[in-house]
Order: structure tokens, then sequence, then C-alpha cells
């Protein structure tokens, strides 16, 4: 068996799995969750759940043709609606997460790590300074600064995940009326349908005098610093508050340009991570992303764990 990070995760054993790959493809491809950056772009088939083939379907503008596989076994990652990892069958299994989470949050079960030979795992916040605080009392947190805050708010999340979570927060929190951009109201709709959750905002569009309104408008991360978002502000005396992992440190808050900043994440923090591969308790360990050289150190170090970061193009199991 060989597995390589070249365009996605390439696992080659009897047959070859290639998982969140863009464009390349191989005999079973994998699909984590739908998300751009994981999304399949071919017309081949691919092994997911059905939410995330509605889910990807929805934002490609086309039929994702799902399929499944004897070899193949998905579970809940706890990540975003839909998400999957993937325990591969073999003379060796493979567990593959995707992004993960353990936690529950706001309407989502995290994931519940199963055994495995073999583990690729993600570690966007791989290093101990990512350490998150109880997830009841983030949330709590975020509700109380929805409730407190006089001003007008602009709460930025991704458009697919994240602004759901935030959404049902204020709903949870406030009376006030909720606004969605654009993007966040397409992600909704599209939820809507395909998940059956049903949220209370309305088009930011058609209704942005509410704003002047004490309104609450959910926004997506990468507009915190447009133009017109600080118009917006300038009109209006709104709030701007970030939510991310990454809000751990204070460079999350100046580089967005937020007012407040919470630790709402759709991965695991580093303790969640280290759990997470306890629990699985493999052979080895591939780590992928973020602080992965970082991180296979400390489960080498400090757990005695048989691990390594994946990096482009390399490895097979006999580079350990």
């Amino acid at each position: 068996m060989k597995i390589t990070e070249k365009d996605g995760i390439h696992i080659q054993g009897e047959e070859k799995v290639v998982a969140d790959s863009r464009n390349s493809q191989g005999d079973i491809n994998l699909v984590s969750h739908a998300h751009f950056d994981h999304m399949h772009l071919s017309d081949s088939e691919v092994v997911c759940s059905e939410l995330t083939a509605k889910l990807a379907g929805a934002r490609a503008g086309k039929e994702v043709k799902r399929t499944e596989h004897d070899r193949v076994e998905l579970y809940n990652s706890g990540h975003i609606l839909g998400s999957s990892a993937a325990k591969i069958k073999g003379e060796k299994s493979v567990l593959y997460t995707g992004d993960v989470s353990l936690r529950d949050r706001v309407y989502l079960d995290g994931f519940n790590p199963v055994s495995a030979d073999i583990l690729v795992v993600e570690s966007t916040y791989g290093i101990p300074a990512y350490r998150f605080p109880e997830q009841r009392v983030i949330e709590n947190r975020i509700k109380d600064f929805i409730q407190n805050e006089g001003s007008p708010l602009i709460l930025f999340g991704y458009s697919l995940g994240k602004a759901q979570k935030i959404q049902k927060l204020a709903e949870q929190a406030t009376e006030r009326p909720i606004l969605a951009h654009g993007s966040v109201k397409n992600m909704n709709d599209v939820v809507e349908e395909s998940a059956e959750k049903e949220f209370r905002a309305i088009p930011y569009g058609e209704n942005k005098e509410l704003m002047e309104d004490n309104g609450i408008l959910v926004a997506p991360s990468n507009t915190s610093q447009s133009d017109w978002v600080e118009k917006l502000v300038d009109k209006t005396g709104a709030v701007k508050a970030g939510f991310s992992g990454w809000a751990t440190t204070d460079s999350f808050k100046y580089r967005g340009g937020y007012d407040e900043t919470f630790q709402l994440s759709d991965h695991c923090d580093f303790d969640g991570l280290v759990k997470l591969v306890e629990e699985v308790d493999p052979e080895k360990v591939y780590v992928q992303h973020g602080f992965d050289e970082e991180f296979a150190s400390y489960l080498k170090r400090e757990k005695g764990f048989n691990a390594r970061a994946l990096k482009q193009n390399q490895s097979s199991l006999t580079d350990f």
C-alpha cells in the first residue's frame, strides 16, 4: 500500500482510492463533504453521503453521481451537514477523516472515532496553542453577546456550515431581524431543501433598511473588510464579529478587522485531535494540513504513535 498527497489523498492498494480530489480519478473516488475545495469536478461516480451529493450538486449546478462501494464505510465526521469520514477495508484498514470535529455543535453531532490500522487525519489546529473552551461555554458566550450588544451586528462565517450555525444561535438569542448575505441565503436554501432545516433569516439585498433597526446580518468570512461592509458600519454603527478556531489568537481579530471574535470551529482543537488518534489507536498515522509536522512530532514524542506528516508526492508505508 502507498499513500500520497497529490490532488487530494491517493491510497494505492488493490484498488486506487482517491479522496477529496478536484480532478484526479481513482478506481474509487471519495468526497468527504460539500465545501468547494473538496468537491470532485469530473463526471465520475463518487462515494459520499446522500446529503453531500445533494449539497454538492446544488453548489456545482449539476447532478453528482453518487455511488456506494463494499470496501468503503462512511461515518458522520461532524464537520458540516453531510460530511463523512471513510473507512476503507483491505488487508490493512485505512480511516480517512477528511475535515473532522468530535464536538456536538448547535444542531450537528460530532464524529465518533472507529478503529483502523492506518489513520489519515487533518491537523488544522495541531499544536497545543489551539485549545478551545467547552462547546457549551462558546455557544453561551455567543448568545450573550448577541443579546446584550445594542448595536446592529454583522456576523461572519463560511457560507456553508458556519453561517448556518451562527444563524441558529442568533435565533435562540434574540427576536431581532436576521438578514443573510446573498451567498449565505443561497446556502440556506440548499440546506433547507436538502437537510430539512429552517432559517429565519431574510435576504439582505431586499431588506437593507432593517440594519438601521438593530438588525443582524450574517455574511461570508471573506467579506469582512469589503468596501460595502465598511460603508455599512459607518452608516449604522454595526459591530463586526468573526467566528473561527483561529480566534484563539489575537491575529485573527486584527486580520479580519473584527470588533469581537469567538472560537466557533468546525474542526477538532488540539486536544480533540489527540483524543481522536488515541481512540482510533492505529498502527500508523498520516497527518495532513495545518500544523502537520508539529502534530506528527507530538504524536511520536509524547504518545508513542508511528506518525508522520504527509507531504505532496511523498510517502509509502515503508517510509516510516
